[in-house]
């Protein structure tokens, strides 16, 4: 059906936003390819940087083809899970990496769990903190995807009917489900700021962060609440929920994109890590840095591959630990069960079965 004016001038405003939004953060992406000599910090600063991008192109897909709106819906929200993976590498790397980082958080103070957390036991510093912090974030990754994909199925299939809270139907699990997940991670990402923010002090991260978070938790939080009001008629609707929902949030995303990549700009300066990591010899490879940036295989396969190895070593061990455990207690037991003789010293062994 043809738009109202209206309905064009709000498509003429979203355009213009998501437009100026992606032209300054791809003029901040190119700042970096210039500018920026620290190889491995870079990647992770342009995949955050590219959100904006990301966030615009797809919400203005979703207003100007509403019928395809699920796509870049599903493509929106893979890349969001991608960007807080991808903060917390930042993270990582800036203070020595994967290699480093596990052994000197060894000199690190255990800290107590916070609210709401804060009946869960503390966990060891070193690499059993440094895993849980990697792992809690990294589901959010892996469980982001499958439920977006989820979504995709569901929608086809005529089950999903977004901003309906019905147990019938997949919005409400999807919401719930994602929104333990997320929440995990942000936490994670918050405890380990933490426990490592005076280290962390020369990257300003309280910023970065606040802005990682408020793209990733408020436009989802948004489109929840938005749910609500359009589902109980509080905002006035002339078609069916779903495409209320949907066309309200993609606009709204719009105009926050712009402000977003303002926030960027002061976030993430090119001039920060001219001055931590000034080196003059150095001159990036901007085509290398940009392959480095999109090349999503570091997470979607060296990362998780890597967690999953260490889920597995981890349950042997353990299943190792109880078995070794039960064998001793069989040797402490064996004076119980074994005869003791005049002539001959009693040997422990084990129970017979």
């Amino acid at each position: 059906s043809a738009m109202t004016p209206v309905g064009v001038l709000l498509v003429a405003t979203a355009g213009i936003a998501a437009s100026a939004a992606t032209l300054d953060s791809l003029r901040l992406v190119r700042d970096h390819l210039v500018y920026n000599n620290r190889e491995s910090l870079r990647k992770y600063v342009i995949r955050i940087i590219l959100m904006v991008p990301v966030y615009s192109i797809s919400a203005m897909g979703g207003l100007l083809y509403k019928q395809s709106g699920i796509y870049f819906d599903t493509a929106r929200e893979c890349y969001e899970a991608f960007v807080v993976y991808s903060f917390l590498k930042f993270l990582f790397e800036f203070l020595g990496g994967d290699e480093v980082l596990p052994n000197k958080l060894r000199n690190y103070s255990e800290r107590s769990h916070m609210f709401p957390f804060c009946y869960m036991k503390s966990w060891r510093m070193g690499r059993v903190f440094y895993d849980n912090v990697k792992l809690g974030t990294l589901q959010y990754v892996v469980l982001r995807p499958i439920l977006a994909w989820a979504t995709f199925a569901l929608y086809q299939n005529g089950l999903y009917n977004s901003g309906e809270f019905r147990i019938d139907r997949g919005y409400l699990w999807v919401t719930l489900i994602n929104n333990a997940s997320q929440i995990w991670a942000m936490y994670c990402l918050a405890l380990f700021y933490f426990v490592c923010k005076e280290e962390l002090a020369p990257i300003r991260p309280v910023g970065k962060f606040m802005v990682v978070k408020a793209v990733v938790f408020f436009t989802w939080w948004q489109s929840v609440v938005l749910a609500v009001l359009v589902r109980y008629e509080w905002i006035s609707r002339d078609g069916n929920v779903e495409d209320v929902v949907n066309g309200t949030q993609n606009f709204l995303i719009c105009v926050e994109m712009l402000l977003a990549s303002m926030a960027h700009r002061w976030t993430f300066p090119v001039r920060d890590f001219r001055q931590l990591f000034s080196n003059p010899n150095s001159t990036p490879s901007a085509m290398k840095s940009v392959f480095d940036a999109v090349n999503v295989t570091d997470v979607f396969v060296k990362d998780v591959w890597d967690a999953s190895s260490r889920i597995n070593m981890s349950t042997q061990h353990e299943a190792s630990s109880k078995n070794f455990k039960n064998r001793m207690a069989d040797i402490e037991m064996s004076p119980l069960i074994f005869r003791w003789d005049e002539k001959e010293a009693h040997v422990p062994q084990t129970r017979p079965s």
